[in-house]
């Protein structure tokens, strides 16, 4: 019986690695802690937050259970130029985004570089209401090895030959590609002055030059699909101590379709200032062709963000094969305040 099942696995998984490979272009890197990669989740939060710099790093691993583990790395850099002495409610902030990411008994690798770029304006005097527009330029790499990967005609008289001839293996005229991708969002940020009631609305739209994303011949011209995304943030401070903080996120690219909810309650330990402690804790919801739950904990102190989430792949053949489990996500935030001159000095209005 145990023989039966892990052969029915390993068929499962045999198709799935077989029907995933020519669409591993298809769908881009996202992670379940969306809210905190946000330079990640559009341009147009590039530099929407209290501070100066703002460093942030995710790390995703999945499915480690089965022979096709996936683990995902992003790491960013966000930096404000203000172009106004002694105002901090305008300026441009420039950055870095690296992402790095590898999947599947294929080894596929995938490498991006990106340059964001934002400019982020108030629309009212009482700073209140904000606009951020931002662009990102970047360079990407994918690649693969065939060496892990079996064809038909290595399998001689029902033996496997992993020296014979795959043949099959002539199909791939390339096995690493390299493009440029150009992508922009928009942000609309309101804040209040006296509480720590917050919203971020906007969207994205991602390869609009929709760069050449093929490894099976040179003739044909495969293109990435274009992909776009809706958000809306939220922090809603219901008594002195306590918060609560919720996310949607709706995307779309070509075929494949995603929808994303999370609702947090955020209890404040010491509201010090400099010494601030606040702990949150909350469940997404992900809609997609695996449908998850992913419980998410996260620690607020100082200027420091740590955030813990694990999937839990729910109603989908993939969480069968995976006995429901899916793969931790690390998030880890940074922000610095740098020193003003003290006679011109006022805060960054944007918190």
């Amino acid at each position: 019986m145990k023989t039966r099942l892990l052969l029915q696995k390993f068929y499962i998984l045999l198709i799935t690695g077989l029907v995933s490979l020519p669409a591993l272009h298809a769908q881009d890197i996202h992670f379940a802690q969306f809210h905190n990669s946000p330079v990640n989740l559009s341009p147009g939060l590039v530099g929407v937050f209290g501070g100066d710099i703002r460093f942030v790093a995710n790390y995703r691993q999945q499915w480690k259970s089965v022979p096709v583990p996936y683990s995902t790395f992003m790491g960013s850099f966000e930096n404000k130029f203000f172009y106004s002495k002694g105002k901090f409610d305008r300026y441009i902030t420039g950055g870095i985004l690296i992402t790095s990411d590898e999947q599947g008994s294929a080894h596929l690798k995938s490498l991006q570089i990106g340059i964001p770029l934002s400019l982020t304006i108030p629309l009212s005097k009482n700073h209140k209401h904000f606009l951020t527009a931002g662009f990102n330029l970047s360079y990407g790499q994918r690649k693969f090895s065939t060496n892990s990967l079996s064809f038909d005609n290595q399998f001689i008289d029902f033996m496997y030959n992993p020296n014979a001839d795959p043949i099959e293996g002539a199909l791939f005229a390339n096995t690493s590609i390299q493009y440029f991708d150009v992508s922009h969002g928009l942000n609309w940020r309101y804040q209040s002055k006296k509480r720590r009631t917050k919203f971020d609305l906007g969207g994205a739209t991602y390869h609009l030059n929709r760069p050449n994303h093929d490894f099976w011949s040179p003739d044909r011209d495969v293109r990435l699909d274009i992909r776009k995304l809706t958000y809306f943030l939220y922090q809603v401070q219901i008594t002195k101590n306590f918060d609560l903080v919720g996310q949607y996120l709706w995307q779309n690219q070509g075929t494949y379709n995603e929808q994303m909810y999370t609702v947090s309650g955020r209890i404040y330990l010491n509201q010090k200032p400099y010494h601030e402690l606040a702990l949150q804790i909350g469940f997404n919801y992900r809609s997609r062709h695996e449908d998850a739950i992913v419980p998410v904990f996260e620690v607020h102190w100082k200027t420091w963000m740590l955030g813990l989430s694990y999937d839990l792949n729910a109603w989908s053949d993939v969480g069968t094969i995976t006995d429901r489990k899916g793969g931790p996500e690390l998030s880890l935030m940074y922000r610095l305040y740098k020193i003003k001159p003290m006679p011109k000095f006022k805060s960054c209005p944007i918190i």
